[in-house]
């Protein structure tokens, strides 16, 4: 019984700990995803994101607007959006 227990307490620190780093990573804002992708794919980035703006996205300080932008330039650099 014990050991039971003990395994099911492992179990769910393990998840608890899974979960609490995936919630970490959505929790980045749009800002910080853009620089970052800035920062590692330069000119890729500014012709991707361009084509965002052509595409009819708006940027903007808005989160949820900067978070689809951000996802659409990752899509693009990613070669998902010609």
């Amino acid at each position: 019984m014990r050991h039971v227990i003990s395994s099911l307490a492992i179990a769910t620190l393990v998840t608890a700990s899974i979960a609490g780093t995936a919630l970490a990573q959505q929790q980045r804002s749009a800002r910080d995803m853009m620089n970052e992708m800035r920062a590692k794919h330069g000119k890729n980035f500014a012709d991707c994101q361009s084509l965002a703006v052509s595409r009819g996205y708006n940027l903007s300080d808005n989160e949820l607007e900067s978070r689809a932008v951000a996802m659409f330039v990752e899509g693009c650099i990613m070669g998902r959006q010609r």
